[in-house]
């Protein structure tokens, strides 16, 4: 049986669409605590390769996970489409983004782009979580509420997640090797203002990846996972800058 990598989450009752990127670990149902707050939007959400119930071996590099995304989005992508990506999934929305520039340029010049908690792929390179011992890598990843707090003896379900999450450092980190041009479409960001993985400076460095001014939306109280913790709140922003119902 295929793996599936593009799942609808809700069909919607309206005329708006959105297409969730996950966060590193992260696959479709890591979008689920949205979908209550968004009844009159048709949800779709990605689940990488080895992430979720996909038992393929992950992927390393962005490149080759932004040509399967893209690959298949072409099948659902309609007009005015949100793209929305957290963390590691805002980096891979941005680029997805660009190729749909190239594919489907007619439906790339409507589409809209929220970035979440991301640093710029040029700041990802210079990270080297990847070289981390195991201990150290997942105290990085419960510091910034990556892991659920009650995981933190599960020792041995710990060490089963590690290569996923290798495989998704690698992932961030070849980011900064892709060429891009600044973007010019609607983009929001939405920066938590507890958040101790990227800072508001990093945050205003997307700037330079957009021909178009960035809107910067502050989560107040937000941690790094802003989105699992107040889905609420992120429905509302990604509401208010959807393209309003035909």
């Amino acid at each position: 049986m295929e793996p599936i990598y593009l799942e609808q989450l809700q069909k919607g009752e309206g005329n708006r669409q959105m297409v969730c990127f996950p966060y590193l670990g992260g696959n479709s149902n890591s979008f689920q605590p949205l979908v209550p707050y968004l009844p009159d939007t048709e949800i779709w959400a990605f689940t990488p390769p080895g992430h979720g119930l996909n038992t393929e071996t992950p992927l390393e590099h962005m490149q080759q996970l932004v040509e399967l995304y893209t690959s298949k989005l072409l099948d659902v992508i309609q007009p005015g489409s949100l793209l929305f990506g957290h963390s590691l999934g805002g980096i891979t929305a941005y680029f997805v983004a660009q190729r749909l520039c190239q594919e489907r340029p007619d439906v790339a010049k409507t589409l809209r782009l929220v970035l979440s908690a991301c640093n710029t792929p040029d700041e990802c390179g210079m990270q080297n979580y990847d070289r981390m011992s195991d201990e150290n890598l997942i105290d990085h990843l419960f510091s910034y509420e990556a892991l659920p707090q009650e995981l933190i003896h599960e020792k041995e379900l710990l060490n089963y997640f590690l290569p996923v999450i290798r495989a998704d450092f690698r992932m961030l980190e070849s980011a900064a090797t892709l060429e891009y041009e600044p973007l010019s479409l609607p983009v929001l960001y939405l920066w938590g203002e507890r958040d101790r993985t990227v800072t508001l400076q990093s945050a205003l460095r997307w700037g330079r990846y957009f021909g178009t001014s960035m809107k910067l939306q502050t989560i107040k109280e937000g941690a790094h996972m802003f989105m699992m913790h107040q889905p609420s709140t992120v429905a509302h922003c990604l509401t208010s800058f959807m393209t309003p119902d035909k």
